[in-house]
């Protein structure tokens, strides 16, 4: 249910934010410049709820649609007919409020705007409901982070509009086309919001277990996955990691069974998906907008890049050969692994026959990679 309402809500207050853009160029004239003195006072003191002698409020959005209908708001003072008006059409908007945005607190946004205003684009519930603990998590991770931008020169295009879904694997239920594996090669790609949820999948397919290296960088909130099995039988996901946004490449050492797998990169947290704030802006030829839509909402960049690095069983450390310090990794693991906790693909890997334990039979490997 909060995943419904947050993704709707988002929906909402994104059309909220852009409801200028809907408008008619003669309207929207009219709207930003008529009143020169009603956009000086949005934003400014004073509870867009309660009456104060100063003119405008603190909430922009609410504001601006106040004094769009009541001028005077903006140029006299914010009096009970303005607070009125609010109650009425500034209902859901709720940036910026009381409490911390890295804090959990009951009631719905928080009170830096930008924070707020960038948190409840994405995540709607968190300026609809409450300002929860995804809420927080949510603030703590993009808040202040600012957008980044990735040089992919000379990677392979996986060759998918983002209006279609080419290499989305099991995403699309039996329809399986994901991008070719080949070991020292960077690909490019772009990860977006609309439709059916946007996944790129690496095909690892493979008789025996193999050490792969994965080196990602996104521009948006990067989800990472490795999924074992095809789309039809036994399937299950081994690993999810979520990398903090903006933070530079992030480099996965892993064994991937044999048989069937994938490794999978999209776009969320370790709460889950993000389904909002990362549209498509390619153009289909087959559906075009219409000249009414609002534009594209890009609330991160859409760009992401992959190196696919195939690696010696045995060397636990990635640096491209295995020796002395491989072996002291794996006799440092020495035992059964620990049960009960989610495998964590970032940690040293050295059960390389896969049994749970870290044993003679591993060393015998890793000699065999030396």
């Amino acid at each position: 249910m909060r995943d419904f309402i947050g993704h709707l809500m988002g929906h909402l207050m994104g059309h909220v934010a852009r409801h200028l853009a809907r408008m008619p160029v003669a309207a929207v004239a009219v709207a930003l410049f008529a009143n020169a003195a009603l956009h000086a006072q949005c934003p400014t003191e004073g509870d867009c709820r309660k009456v104060h002698a100063s003119p405008g409020c603190v909430m922009p959005e609410c504001c601006s649609l106040v004094c769009e209908a009541n001028p005077l708001c903006c140029e006299t003072t914010w009096d009970d007919t303005c607070v009125q008006s609010a109650l009425d059409i500034c209902d859901g908007i709720n940036c910026p409020a009381t409490g911390e945005c890295t804090a959990t607190h009951a009631t719905p946004g928080c009170s830096d705007f930008t924070c707020c205003d960038l948190v409840s684009n994405f995540d709607g519930w968190c300026s609809y409901a409450a300002w929860d603990e995804i809420c927080a998590r949510e603030a703590a991770e993009v808040c202040g982070v600012g957008r980044c931008a990735i040089d992919a020169t000379g990677a392979v295009d996986e060759n998918e509009p983002c209006y279609k879904r080419l290499n989305d694997g099991c995403g699309l239920g039996l329809d399986h086309d994901r991008i070719a594996l080949a070991c020292g090669v960077t690909f490019k790609g772009r990860i977006t919001n609309g439709g059916s949820r946007d996944l790129d999948w690496f095909a690892l397919d493979g008789v025996g277990r193999r050490r792969f290296r994965v080196t990602v960088e996104a521009e948006f909130p990067l989800e990472l996955q490795y999924f074992r099995g095809g789309c039809e039988g036994a399937s299950d996901t081994k690993w999810l990691v979520a990398p903090n946004l903006c933070t530079g490449p992030i480099a996965i050492n892993f064994i991937a069974d044999g048989g069937t797998s994938s490794f999978i990169i999209g776009s969320g947290y370790d709460d889950g998906p993000l389904r909002y704030g990362i549209d498509c802006d390619d153009i289909d030829p087959d559906n075009p907008p219409n000249p009414d839509d609002p534009p594209p909402v890009q609330l991160f960049g859409v760009h992401w890049r992959a190196r696919v690095d195939c690696l010696a069983i045995g060397d636990l450390d990635g640096n491209g050969s295995v020796g002395p310090q491989d072996l002291a990794m794996l006799l440092n693991l020495w035992g059964p692994i620990p049960t009960g906790v989610a495998f964590d693909p970032r940690a040293i890997d050295a059960d390389l026959d896969g049994n749970g334990t870290v044993g003679a039979p591993d060393i015998a490997t890793l000699l065999s990679s030396w």
